[in-house]
Parts: C-alpha cells; sequence; structure tokens
C-alpha cells in the first residue's frame, strides 16, 4: 500500500495543483473580467463628469450673460421710468395750463384790447382820416 501511496501521492498531488491552478485561472480571469468592467465603468463615469462639468460651465457662462442682461434692463427700466415721471410732469403741466387756459378764456378782455378790436367801418380814405384823428388826436399846429 506504501509502494501505492508512493506512486498516487504525485499523481495526487499533480492533481491538486492543477485543481488549484484551474480555480485560481478561473478566478483570475473572473478577476480580469471584472476589472475591464470597472475601468470601463469608471471611463464612461470620467466622461459623464466631464460632459456635467462642461454643462455646470455653459451654464455658469449663460447665468453671467442673465446677470448682464438683467442688469442692462434695470439701468433701461429706471430711464424708462425716469422718462415716465418726467412725461408726467409736463402732461400735469399741460393739463394745469389748460385749466388755466380756460379760466382765462371766459373771463372778459381788458377795454385797452377790447377797443384795439373795435373801429367804424371804413369806406374810404376821408373816413380813414377822420377815424385816425380822433383815435390819437393830436394838437393841431394852428391852434
Amino acid at each position: 500500500m506504501q509502494l501505492l501511496q508512493n506512486k498516487l501521492l504525485p499523481w495526487l498531488l499533480l492533481l491538486f495543483m492543477a485543481i488549484c491552478f484551474s480555480f485560481s485561472y478561473s478566478h483570475n480571469q473572473q478577476l480580469r473580467i471584472k476589472y475591464r468592467q470597472l475601468e470601463d465603468d469608471k471611463q464612461e463615469l470620467i466622461e459623464i463628469i466631464d460632459y456635467k462639468n462642461n454643462e455646470l460651465l455653459e451654464l455658469g457662462d449663460q447665468y453671467h450673460a442673465n446677470e448682464q442682461k438683467l442688469i442692462e434692463q434695470k439701468n433701461q427700466l429706471q430711464a424708462v421710468d425716469a422718462l415716465n415721471r418726467q412725461y408726467q410732469q409736463q402732461l400735469e403741466q399741460l393739463i394745469n395750463e389748460n385749466q388755466q387756459l380756460l379760466m382765462w378764456s371766459d373771463t372778459d378782455l381788458p377795454d385797452v384790447i377790447k377797443r384795439l378790436y373795435t373801429r367804424p367801418e371804413i369806406k374810404g380814405s376821408e373816413d380813414y382820416k377822420n377815424w385816425m384823428s380822433s383815435r390819437n388826436a393830436l394838437l393841431s399846429s394852428h391852434e
């Protein structure tokens, strides 16, 4: 039996080593596959992170552009508001002037101005001369 054990022992050891090697090789293959998968996942995640980072940079640029536009619009709004206030003041002044003009137009003209518009019917040069002399009576040099 000893002889059988001596002859089988190397074969058993060889068989055990082959099984261990096979198991180790199989396990190593599985680890390589998992490692490749992890490397692929890592590369995919890096690409996703790069893409998202670029998106964030673009959003940051858009944010700054929008902020600048908002500032410009606020400035324009202030300018328009100032113009609106100015127009409102002018409108109020015109309304007040219109009311004053309406009140003035309802009053009688002063007598001096009324006389400017009253004159007799003039039919010739003699009528005109008489009318002028009665208005601006000058002392005659014969008197």
